[in-house]
């Protein structure tokens, strides 16, 4: 299994240092961004698994920078937990109601830490292994109506053949009536993995 990446944001590098210190031993591959600027190009060519987002930076606070990531379909996915000195409710519930997923108060307390991160990482786990099985599913169900056309096809043309007038003899009949049958049956198989697929899904 890959490290889960994780970016941190801060613009004071001592503050990553202490991070990093704290989570060397969870086997994680740390990336760091000194500015939210930073952080939305390192997005732009390292796949994230979570973003530790420093509120107070200058020039783009975090509260910014997690709006940012919240409105690209590519990034909204990636769990945020914003980093913050702040302690006043309001301020925690606007980083809230910008998209973030958790925070973290500073001074950063080290088991609340590796509880957070790892929370974080096992939501998007599950996040990812869906988007997995939707794809599956996706795919699955175009394939199954491309094979659909094929019986359908096969019957209709079966039926115009019937009632044309140079199907009078009874064994002409009686084989085009047997193909009718057979592609019934696909179609019948066909329907039964859709059904069959609907109940795993669910």
């Amino acid at each position: 299994m890959n490290q889960p990446a994780i970016l941190v944001v801060d613009d004071e590098p001592r503050n990553f240092d202490v991070i990093e210190s704290l989570l060397i031993s969870q086997n994680y591959e740390l990336h760091y961004a000194s500015s939210g600027q930073e952080a939305l190009e390192s997005l732009e060519i390292i796949p994230l698994d979570l973003i530790l987002l420093d509120v107070m930076m200058p020039e783009m606070d975090g509260i910014e920078v997690c709006s940012r990531i919240k409105a690209n379909p590519q990034w909204q996915s990636i769990p945020i937990i914003m980093v913050t000195a702040l302690t006043a409710k309001e301020d925690l519930a606007r980083c809230l109601n910008t998209g973030a997923d958790d925070f973290l108060s500073k001074p950063i307390n080290s088991l609340e830490l590796r509880a957070r991160v790892h929370s974080m990482l096992r939501i998007k786990q599950q996040y990812d292994n869906l988007q997995i099985l939707l794809k599956l599913r996706e795919d699955m169900v175009n394939m199954l109506v491309h094979d659909l056309r094929n019986p359908l096809s096969g019957i209709l043309l079966g039926l115009e053949m019937l009632i044309h007038p140079k199907f009078s003899q009874q064994e002409e009949r009686k084989n085009k009536i047997v193909n009718i049958r057979s592609s019934v049956e696909k179609l019948v198989d066909l329907i039964n993995d859709l059904l069959l697929m609907a109940r795993i899904s669910c």
